[in-house]
């Protein structure tokens, strides 16, 4: 026949005590099931007002240990379980919001990557960083009160081999668009003359490994830092402030950053 389940406490979640209950019947013979609940179980304690409940049986005078039976009962327990499964929702949606930011930056970063890996003419990818990354630094150079020339001329000698000199440059005589335009063009023709005495097979080879070597370096970098920033921000919720809008607004601070890094790496390797 069927089996006598007998159960010591009440799972938290109601869809574990209907598994274990279904296990008494075998093979279409009916069996039985029976389950204990005590007030000092973790789940009535935390969720199900044991106290309040205790209370009560003790004005009735009722002993400790002695069993009781009643549909309050089980519908204290059903509430507690209830309460318990809310609970666990709410934290696994939670968690899923933290991995969303997580995934929207990794589907930009392996998309960039598998469009370098794929690409029959990585250089396409060179000319990219080169037109987004100059732009930037040019602006930084041109934000102040006054030009830093110097600053300017400085940071491409150091970053390309172009060997400029405030003469060749006359950064003076043009604005900051201008100046834009002459340096990102200086930059391809000077890398279109070296590159034209490589073999092109093998500068290829390069071009993909420089992308590819920085995006993968600077990526690990990047889930450490964003690892230890999830862990921390929840400190956030002392000072009254949600954690997942600081850890969304640091997150995406923390990736601008990374992509930027990246194309000054690519130019600096370049």
């Amino acid at each position: 026949g069927g089996l006598m389940v007998v159960g010591t406490e009440r799972h938290e979640a109601r869809r574990i005590d209907r598994q274990l209950r279904g296990r008494c019947a075998r093979q279409g013979d009916p069996g039985a099931s029976r389950f204990y609940v005590s007030f000092e179980d973790d789940l009535m304690r935390n969720f199900g007002a044991a106290d309040r409940m205790t209370k009560i049986m003790e004005r009735f005078g009722l002993e400790e240990g002695q069993e009781l039976e009643h549909r309050w009962l089980n519908k204290s327990v059903e509430t507690a379980q209830k309460r318990v499964e809310q609970r666990n929702y709410l934290v696994r949606k939670r968690t899923l919001d933290f991995d969303d930011v997580m995934n929207m930056q990794r589907e930009v970063v392996y998309t960039w990557r598998n469009e370098v890996i794929d690409s029959e003419e990585p250089r396409t990818h060179i000319y990219e960083v080169i037109d987004e990354a100059v732009p930037v630094r040019v602006k930084e150079y041109f934000g102040g009160e006054e030009p830093n020339y110097t600053g300017l001329i400085h940071w491409v000698n150091t970053t390309f081999p172009l060997g400029l000199t405030k003469e060749k440059a006359q950064f003076e005589t043009r604005n900051a668009e201008e100046n834009t335009q002459f340096l990102i063009e200086k930059i391809k023709n000077a890398y279109e003359r070296k590159s034209n005495h490589e073999e092109p097979t093998a500068v290829k080879s390069l071009e993909r490994y420089i992308i590819l070597n920085a995006i993968d370096r600077l990526w690990q970098e990047h889930l450490y830092a964003m690892d230890a920033l999830r862990e921390g921000v929840y400190l956030r919720g002392y000072a009254q402030k949600d954690p997942l809008i600081e850890y969304k607004t640091e997150a995406y601070d923390m990736f601008v950053e990374l992509m930027a890094n990246i194309k000054n790496e690519v130019l600096n390797n370049l």
